[in-house]
C-alpha cells in the first residue's frame, strides 16, 4: 500500500505592510473619530449649544448660600456625578440668595493689622463613644449627641446654652435607648427636649487700639487705618461701574468701622478689599476692651451708629443689591458634571456653607438669568465654552473625514491580483507588479541563457507556471 499523499498548504503571498498598515490606522481612526462624534454630542454639543441659548449674564454676581439640605431620591440636585443617570443617592439641594457686587476699596496708612481665625468644626471628626460596649460611657462629661447608643461630645468643640429636663437614662442600662442629644454626668444622662444653641470655642479679639473690623468668612481682621478710598460705584441691582479713587472714610476719635469683604491683599501699610459690602460706624464705646469673643463680636454687629454711605454707593448694605432672594444653585447649566473625580463633594463643601451655628456662609461668584429666578449656576463661561466647542467638533471631524477619503483613495489605487496579493496600481517601481519584471538581455539582444529561457514579458507568466508543475513533479517523486 502506497504511502499516504499529504496535501501541500496554499502559497499565501506576503502582503505590502505599506498598504496593509496604512489601510488598519485609517479605520482605526475612523471607528474612533466616529464613536469620539457620538459621546461629545452628550458631552460637549448640546450642553453648548444650551449655554449660547440660555440667557445668562456674562458678568458674574455673588451668591450667597442661606439653606442647604441632602436628601435621598431627590427630584433636582445641584451637582451629581454623571450626566447621563437621573440624580439618587448624594444629593446636595443648595438654595442661594443673589446680588451684584460690593465695592472694591482699599484702607490706607494702617498699621497693627491681626488676624483672628475661628474656623467651621466638622462633628464628624469628634470622638465617638460606644455605650453599647461594657462600661465605655461610665465617665461621660457634657453635651452628647447619640444614636443608638453611640455619642459624640459636642462639648469638646461647643459651649451649648441649653436645660436638660427629659427622661433620665443610665447609659450602661439604656444605652440602646440614647438617641437625642443629653446632658451626661458619669454613666447619668439627662435628654435635652427643647432647642437650644450652642457657641463655638473661638479666640479673643484683640480690640485695643482698633478702629476698622473686617470680617471675611470665619476670620476677623483687625487693623488702624486712617482712610480709605473707593475703586467702584454700586449701582443697586444694576452691574457696578468703575470710578476714579475717591475717599469715603476718614478716621475720626470715638468711632469705629466695621465692613464684610470677600477678598483682601494686605501690604505693608495698606489692605485691598474686594466686593465689600456692610460698611456701619460704631462707638467705640459699644466695643468691648480691651477684647472680646466671637459671640460678644456677633452681638455688637447689630448695634451700629449710622452707615458708612447713606447713598448706598460706597460699601452698601447687601440688602440694597439683592437681585433674587432664594434660588436654586447648579454647578453649571446641566447640574452635573462628567469627570467623576469627586467635584460634587468639593462644590458642597466650598459652595454649601449656610451659617449654622453663627459661622460664615459661603459667597462666590456665580451667574444668573434677569428673566427667571429659579436657577443660577456657578460655571458659565462663554469664551471657554466656544473654544471647547470649536476643538470637540473639528478635531474628530477632521480626522474622520481624512481618513475615510484616504481609505476610498486607497480602495480606487489597490488591486488584489490572482495570487490574493495587494499591489499599488499607480506606483512607480513596484518591484513585485509582474508586468514590470524583464529578463537581462545580452547587447545584441538575444536570450543572455540561451534559447529557453524566455525573452519577452508576456511569456514570464507561462514560464512560471512551467517552472512550478516542474517543482511539485520532483516533490511528488520525493514522497513516493
Amino acid at each position: 500500500m502506497g504511502k499516504k499523499r499529504k496535501c501541500k498548504p496554499p502559497v499565501i503571498p506576503q502582503q505590502d505592510k505599506r498598504i496593509c498598515g496604512s489601510i488598519c490606522f485609517c479605520q482605526m481612526v475612523v471607528v474612533f473619530s466616529s464613536v469620539s462624534l457620538i459621546y461629545l454630542t452628550v458631552a460637549v454639543y448640546i450642553p453648548s449649544y444650551k449655554a449660547f441659548h440660555s440667557g445668562y449674564e456674562t458678568t458674574p454676581a455673588m451668591c450667597q448660600t442661606i439653606n442647604t439640605s441632602l436628601i435621598n431620591n431627590c427630584s433636582w440636585a445641584s451637582c451629581s456625578e454623571w450626566c447621563l443617570t437621573k440624580a439618587s443617592g448624594f444629593c446636595p439641594q443648595i438654595h442661594v440668595t443673589t446680588r451684584q457686587n460690593g465695592t472694591d476699596l482699599e484702607l490706607r496708612n494702617c498699621t497693627r493689622f491681626t488676624t483672628i481665625a475661628c474656623p467651621q468644626v466638622t462633628t464628624d471628626k469628634l470622638k465617638r463613644y460606644n455605650c453599647n460596649n461594657g462600661t465605655e460611657c461610665a465617665t461621660l462629661s457634657g453635651v452628647f449627641n447619640c444614636s443608638l447608643g453611640h455619642c459624640r461630645n459636642f462639648s469638646e468643640i461647643y459651649q451649648c446654652h441649653h436645660r436638660a429636663d427629659g427622661a433620665v437614662l443610665d447609659s450602661d442600662k439604656d444605652n440602646t435607648k440614647l438617641t437625642g442629644f443629653f446632658e451626661c454626668k458619669g454613666s447619668r444622662c439627662v435628654k435635652i427636649k427643647r432647642h437650644f444653641s450652642c457657641d463655638r470655642y473661638c479666640p479673643a479679639i484683640n480690640t485695643n487700639f482698633s478702629n476698622v473690623y473686617i470680617t471675611q468668612d470665619d476670620s476677623v481682621h483687625t487693623v488702624v487705618c486712617s482712610t480709605a478710598w473707593a475703586f467702584t460705584e454700586s449701582k443697586g441691582i444694576e452691574p457696578r461701574v468703575e470710578i476714579d479713587e475717591k475717599m469715603i472714610w476718614e478716621a475720626k476719635y470715638g468711632e469705629v468701622l466695621m465692613i464684610s469683604c470677600h477678598h483682601l491683599k494686605h501690604n505693608s501699610s495698606s489692605i485691598r478689599g474686594f466686593d465689600c459690602v456692610n460698611g456701619t460706624i460704631y462707638n467705640t464705646t459699644e466695643i468691648p476692651r480691651p477684647s472680646m469673643n466671637f459671640t460678644q463680636f456677633w452681638r455688637v454687629r447689630n448695634k451700629w451708629r449710622h452707615l458708612l454711605d447713606p447713598t448706598h454707593r460706597y460699601v452698601p448694605p447687601q440688602a440694597t443689591l439683592t437681585i433674587f432672594n432664594h434660588s436654586r444653585l447648579f454647578i453649571n447649566l446641566d447640574g452635573c458634571v462628567n469627570t467623576l473625580r469627586g467635584e460634587c463633594r468639593e462644590f458642597l463643601q466650598t459652595n454649601g456653607r449656610d451659617g449654622r451655628n453663627q459661622t460664615a456662609q459661603s459667597r462666590f461668584p456665580c451667574f444668573y438669568n434677569k428673566n427667571s429666578s429659579e436657577r443660577v449656576v456657578a460655571r458659565y463661561n462663554l469664551n471657554t465654552t466656544w473654544r471647547q466647542f470649536v476643538i470637540a467638533a473639528t478635531v474628530p471631524s477632521v480626522l474622520f473625514v481624512v481618513s475615510f477619503l484616504t481609505l476610498c483613495i486607497i480602495m480606487q489605487s489597490v488591486s488584489v491580483g490572482d495570487d490574493t496579493k495587494m499591489r499599488c496600481k499607480y506606483c512607480l517601481g513596484n518591484s513585485d507588479d509582474p508586468d514590470s519584471l524583464t529578463t537581462p538581455t545580452d547587447s545584441g539582444g538575444g536570450a543572455a541563457n540561451g534559447a529557453g529561457v524566455p525573452s519577452r514579458r508576456g511569456d514570464l507568466t507561462a514560464s512560471h507556471t512551467y517552472e512550478t508543475d516542474i517543482n511539485l513533479i520532483l516533490h511528488a517523486l520525493n514522497e513516493q
